[in-house]
């Protein structure tokens, strides 16, 4: 069965202005950021809210993302259009926004709703054949993994906010990890991290960044690029992955698959809640089901 999760983090960043400083806590270095943002909803979970923001210095670019406070408090009395100013703070695991306070202004709307389709791909479903290249700058196609479980996550390289894409480069790190010690693990097996920021990552910078996450040459794991938005865009079509700009901000979501040996689709996670356990669960029934 499909899996769709929870809207959580079908989404991702959106703010505006920050000004960076340092602070220690027990959970290791915060960095902590001033942010101005337009609220755009009220997510399913009271402790978030989808922001649009500007380009944080350093940091990151204008986007839309869910920020989270520890209190839900913090977000009562809030509307859509409202300008908000707020502190955010980061860690190497975790993010959450601290005094959220209303200025009074009014921004824009700029949020684009994502629309469901009768053509999106699905369990049993198989996915079209896609050529990238690797971190080694050498050609892939999905199809060259036939035979063997494969599970493909997308991400870009300039996402900071340690819930989103830096957590799908731990998970699978960790799914890898993990099998290594596996006597029952899948044999062979393929894990593909797949960007979907055609105009900025090439192999060079997915190799330096993978390297961040413990990736390396050797490894059943394979961090692929392209500089073909029409891959992308074909991608989107089949799964309901979203990337790219819309009314001057960045609006992306999260997709990762598990496909089995002839390529079909096992299961599909639609945020960034899916565990360590469930994903190699998933390849191992992958890979007896082909």
């Amino acid at each position: 069965m499909t899996k769709i999760l929870p809207l959580l983090s079908t989404l991702l960043p959106v703010l505006i202005f920050l000004i960076s400083c340092g602070d220690n806590s027990d959970s290791g270095q915060t960095r902590t950021f001033a942010v101005r943002g337009v609220v755009q909803q009220q997510m399913d979970d009271p402790n978030m809210m989808l922001i649009d923001h500007e380009e944080i210095p350093g940091f990151m670019p204008r986007m839309i993302m869910p920020f989270r406070v520890l209190d839900p408090a913090e977000f009562e009395g809030l509307e859509p259009g409202m300008v908000v100013t707020l502190n955010y703070h980061v860690t190497e695991d975790e993010s959450w926004a601290t005094d959220v306070t209303p200025t009074g202004e009014k921004g824009e709307i700029t949020w684009e709703e994502e629309t469901s389709s009768s053509d999106l791909l699905g369990e049993g479903d198989v996915l079209p054949d896609f050529e990238f290249v690797d971190e080694t700058g050498k050609k892939v196609r999905l199809s060259d993994f036939r035979g063997m479980p494969v599970a493909l996550t997308f991400v870009f390289s300039r996402c900071p906010v340690p819930e989103y894409c830096p957590r799908m480069m731990n998970q699978f790190a960790g799914v890898r990890e993990k099998l290594d010690e596996d006597p029952e693990a899948p044999e062979p097996y393929r894990l593909l991290t797949v960007s979907f920021d055609h105009e900025n990552d090439n192999p060079e910078i997915m190799k330096t960044w993978g390297s961040a996450f413990g990736h390396e040459a050797g490894q059943p794991w394979s961090l692929l690029s392209t500089p073909d938005a029409e891959v992308i865009d074909q991608i989107s079509s089949n799964v309901g992955l979203r990337f790219g700009e819309a009314n001057g901000t960045i609006q992306h979501n999260l997709r990762t698959l598990v496909l089995d040996g002839d390529g079909k689709i096992q299961s599909l996670y639609t945020d960034e809640t899916w565990t360590i356990d469930e994903l190699i669960a998933d390849l191992k029934a992958a890979a007896k089901s082909s």
